[in-house]
C-alpha cells in the first residue's frame, strides 16, 4: 500500500491518519492509510450527492503568516475532481489546478504556489452518490513570493554581441562537464586509495565490481577541516540508502554539494580484487 508522508487528524483513541476520521460521537473511523510525518487538517466529510459540489469559504492567504503554498487531499468511495481556485476580490474564482479523484483511493494535488491573494479548495462529484468522503489541505508558509503583475512588456535592451544580425537573443545553454575518477583498479589490499577533490562538481556515480569473496567500501566525504565524515549514497537498482557495501557489481549516486573531497574507502577484502570506480557532473 502506498505510504503517505502526512499527519491527518486523530480518531477517537487518538489514532492518527483514520480515511475517515472520528465524526462527532460516531465511531466509524478505519485503520489509517498514511504514516505519520506532516500536518493535513480537516476541511469536511459530509458525504455528497450525485453532481453537488463542495466549495471552501475563500482563505485570505495575507494573514499573520504568509501562506505561500497549498496541497490537497480528497478520498470518496465514488470518483469526482477536485479544484485548487484563487481570487483577486474572494468573488471571481479561476481554476489554477486540479485532480481527478478516484472511487476508494486518497488521492493528493501538486504542491499549488499561489500568486492572488484569496484560495479555495472545490469539489465536485460524479454521477453517483457518496457514502464516504473526506477532503483535507496542506499549506506551506514564508517562502518568497514574487510576480510582476505590468500590463505592459518591461523594457529591456541587450548588447549587440548578444544578438544576431536578425535581432534576435542568442542563447547558450548551460555548460555540464564530466570527470572519469579511479578510486581503486583491481585492489587487493585495504586503503583509501584515489582521493576525488570535488571542485565544482556536484553528483557523482560509482561502480564496484570485482572478483573478491568479501568486501567492504565505506563512502567518505572530507570536509574544509580534513575529517573523513559518512556520506550516504543511494543505489542505482533499488534505492537503498547507505554509507557502506559489502556488494559487488553495484553502482551508487552521490550528491557532494559541500565536500572539499571524495573517498571510495576498501575497509576490508579477501579472496580477490575490486575496483572502485567514478563519474562526477557538475
Amino acid at each position: 500500500m502506498t505510504q503517505y508522508r502526512y499527519e491527518f487528524p486523530a480518531d477517537r483513541t487518538g489514532k492518527a491518519g483514520a480515511v475517515k476520521p472520528y465524526r462527532g460521537e460516531k465511531t466509524d473511523f478505519v485503520t489509517p492509510v498514511s504514516n505519520l510525518s506532516g500536518v493535513a487538517e480537516l476541511l469536511t466529510n459530509a458525504a455528497l450527492k450525485a453532481t453537488e459540489a463542495y466549495s471552501q469559504y475563500g482563505q485570505d492567504r495575507l494573514g499573520a503568516v504568509l501562506i505561500s503554498k497549498i496541497k490537497g487531499w480528497a478520498y470518496s468511495d465514488r470518483g469526482g475532481t477536485l479544484y485548487v481556485e484563487e481570487s483577486d476580490n474572494n468573488h471571481s474564482w479561476s481554476t489554477t489546478a486540479s485532480a481527478d479523484i478516484g472511487p476508494g483511493v486518497l488521492t493528493a494535488t501538486e504542491w499549488v504556489y499561489l500568486t492572488k491573494r484569496y484560495y479555495r479548495f472545490r469539489y465536485v462529484n460524479g454521477n453517483l452518490q457518496q457514502s464516504e468522503f473526506v477532503l483535507y489541505q496542506s499549506v506551506g508558509a514564508g517562502e518568497v513570493d514574487v510576480h510582476i503583475t505590468e500590463a505592459a512588456p518591461l523594457p529591456i535592451t541587450f548588447e549587440a554581441a548578444n544578438t544576431t544580425e536578425e535581432g534576435r537573443l542568442k542563447v547558450e545553454g548551460a555548460q555540464v562537464s564530466t570527470k572519469d575518477f579511479v578510486f581503486h583498479e583491481n585492489a587487493e589490499n585495504a586503503g583509501e586509495g584515489a582521493v576525488l577533490t570535488v571542485g565544482t562538481y556536484k553528483k557523482l556515480l560509482v561502480e564496484i565490481y570485482g572478483t573478491a569473496e568479501k568486501s567492504e567500501v565505506s563512502f567518505w566525504g572530507r570536509s574544509f577541516s580534513g575529517a573523513n565524515l559518512p556520506i550516504q549514497g543511494k543505489k542505482t537498482d533499488d534505492g537503498e540508502m547507505s554509507g557502506s557495501t559489502s556488494g559487488k557489481a553495484e553502482a551508487w549516486i552521490f550528491d557532494m554539494t559541500g565536500y572539499k573531497e571524495i573517498v571510495m574507502e576498501i575497509a576490508e577484502i579477501s579472496g580477490g580484487s575490486l575496483s572502485v570506480k567514478g563519474t562526477a557532473v557538475s
